[in-house]
């Protein structure tokens, strides 16, 4: 009886200290206001909403004493010019992609990703086991820290006006394309072209490029691509995944507590893993909704392939010859990425191509 009376009053005890400490935490950190612009449009939920989702979380974690507010692209600076507003000080933060900004300088798109790089859980394992502190010792030149804020999963091949049965079927193309990707492109013909999410299918639409690639079926069906261009193609192999950043300005990274930055890397937690978790929820039944619209599905045909592994490859190898950065951070993701691969061909692999066998026979 007495050993029950001492559990039940320790217990008792232990679950009010609990409900005292939060909100004394919290009440013993200063009040802070954060603007976060982002590079995607409200009308883009998941990736947009990924700022919303850290947001919501940070103001509960700190009892709304952290107040982030999110403003879409172009409210404050446009998209594509996120990031440059953090290093400058204009706002405090962005949500974008690290591979936008490949003009300045080719490292960034290896926080996003690169042709034939990393999958989802690949990119995943290599940003918490040492490459986001890669990552953070380049960003650090441009004046912020990078915390991954989200994901898509792999990608599709994207929006073509006209089928391509081969290499030769995409020479002059103009095409949408992100990242080091416009590159590798470029090399087979294409005219790559850098345009905002919001910004695409006015594009398409008027004829200022031909293609276009975005994400996956659930934002391009929400985006209407599939009005106007009728060959969907995949895989997305320069995106088998996308991380999409929470970029902080140092100086008020650096002015944060070690609480309020204890907050923020868990916020940024939570968004990553519900956005990726949407897209993989959202996308299947988008997908299904565009085919069903007349689109052709269709893979790229194996010497597109080829050929665009060969030309990535090559560009790797040039910019070794030129960038420190991008080197010593792609030696090591592309290390990391063989030694996964071993993993996932005798786990991961054998078991989806079962169940995508057995899902096939009905």
């Amino acid at each position: 009886m007495e050993r029950r009376k001492f559990l039940t009053t320790a217990a008792v005890g232990a679950a009010g200290a609990t409900a005292l400490a939060a909100p004394a935490i919290a009440q013993s950190q200063p009040k802070i206001r954060w603007r976060i612009t982002s590079s995607f449009p409200k009308s883009l939920d998941t990736i947009y909403g990924g700022a919303e989702v850290f947001s919501k979380a940070l103001g509960e974690m700190s009892d709304g004493n952290f107040v982030a507010q999110v403003f879409a692209a172009g409210e404050i600076v446009p998209g594509l010019e996120a990031a440059n507003a953090v290093t400058n000080g204009t706002v405090e933060a962005c949500h974008t992609c690290s591979y936008y900004y490949v003009g300045k300088d080719p490292t960034f798109a290896l926080g996003s990703v690169v042709p034939f790089g990393l999958n989802s859980r690949h990119l995943n394992a290599w940003q918490r086991t040492g490459g986001n502190e890669l990552m953070d010792e380049f960003y650090a030149k441009h004046n912020f820290v990078g915390l991954p804020c989200g994901g898509t999963g792999a990608q599709m091949g994207g929006w073509w006006r006209k089928e391509i049965n081969n290499l030769d079927d995409l020479k002059g193309v103009k095409m949408r394309i992100a990242g080091l990707a416009g590159q590798t492109m470029a090399k087979l013909g294409v005219v790559p072209q850098q345009i905002a999410g919001g910004d695409i299918y006015p594009s398409l639409e008027k004829g200022v490029i031909d293609a276009a690639e975005w994400i996956g079926p659930y934002d391009d069906h929400k985006l209407g691509f599939y009005q106007i261009a009728k060959n969907y193609m995949y895989p997305g192999w320069w995106e088998g995944s996308l991380a999409v950043h929470l970029f902080i300005n140092n100086n008020k990274w650096n002015e944060l507590s070690p609480a309020y930055k204890a907050m923020v890397k868990g916020a940024a937690s939570i968004a990553n893993e519900q956005m990726i978790a949407k897209y993989d929820a959202q996308n299947p039944k988008a997908l299904r909704e565009i085919v069903a619209s007349g689109v052709k599905l269709k893979p790229f045909p194996r010497d597109v392939m080829e050929a665009a592994y060969k030309a990535s490859q090559e560009i790797y190898a040039d910019l070794y010859t030129k960038n420190e950065a991008f080197k010593k951070i792609h030696e090591n993701q592309q290390a990391f990425r063989n030694e996964e691969i071993l993993w996932f061909r005798v786990a991961e692999l054998p078991f989806d191509s079962f169940m995508a066998q057995m899902q096939s026979r009905g």
